[in-house]
């Protein structure tokens, strides 16, 4: 590929591909190819797609996040025109999304690529690029105000930072707050057990494509139909 970032759209793949694309129909294309080759591939072991077929999917994924009015940093003016009246995604466009950035994710040689980038620098701007798209593509779900409980915050102002993240120091509000547990497996009350508060992005930036944390959020009233995807 002539052009290489960690943005879906950051590689000539993803741009070739997006200047093909003029309807909600030609997004959902390789989301229905991946269906086919899965289904004929069983799931024992799961089918990994190419690096070009995965950097489509996630340009695809990118479009849904778009009509959801998340876009990402870098999604291009021309693809956002041809797309700007094509309403909300449909419930099985949304779910096929999702299950598209988690396959490139856990299966695919663009992970594999980025995973070979990553043993250098010790850290992955792509895994923490997918972490984001993610977190666009989950439904707007309100977590438990865990940090309210037990206390009037009726006329006082909600707690916005709520800790430092251990990885890069940087503030952390209270809806990006994930924790992390280190202790001795083998004597795990031995001293020296710690707790750590992280961005995810963060945490999983340094984690094997295998082991990255999906934080899939799902809405009750809109639930995937596993036989679809």
């Amino acid at each position: 590929m002539g052009a290489w970032g960690s943005g879906s759209f950051e590689n000539d793949t993803a741009m070739d591909w997006a200047a093909e694309v003029g309807s909600v129909a030609e997004v959902s294309e390789p989301f229905e190819r991946l269906k086919r080759g899965t289904d004929v591939h069983g799931t024992s072991p799961e089918l990994v797609v190419d690096s070009d077929f995965a950097c489509e999917l996630l340009a695809a994924a990118e479009c849904v996040a778009f009509m959801m009015g998340r876009p990402s940093r870098d999604f291009p003016t021309d693809l956002a025109e041809r797309l700007a009246g094509a309403g909300e995604p449909e419930s099985l466009l949304f779910h096929q999304a999702r299950n598209a950035v988690l396959h490139v994710l856990r299966n695919s040689e663009l992970a594999e690529l980025w995973e070979e980038a990553a043993r250098e620098t010790g850290e992955s701007d792509w895994i923490r690029e997918l972490t984001g798209l993610i977190d666009r593509l989950n439904p707007e779900v309100p977590p438990p105000d865990i940090f309210s409980s037990g206390r009037d915050t009726t006329n006082e102002d909600p707690i916005e930072i709520v800790g430092t993240c251990a990885f890069c120091n940087g503030p952390i509000p209270r809806n990006q707050l994930w924790g992390m547990r280190l202790y001795d497996a083998y004597d795990p009350g031995a001293p020296g057990r710690k707790e750590f508060w992280v961005h995810l992005q963060c945490a999983n930036a340094r984690m094997h494509h295998k082991h990255a944390v999906a934080n899939f959020k799902f809405d009750p009233d809109n639930m995937p139909d596993l036989d679809k995807l």
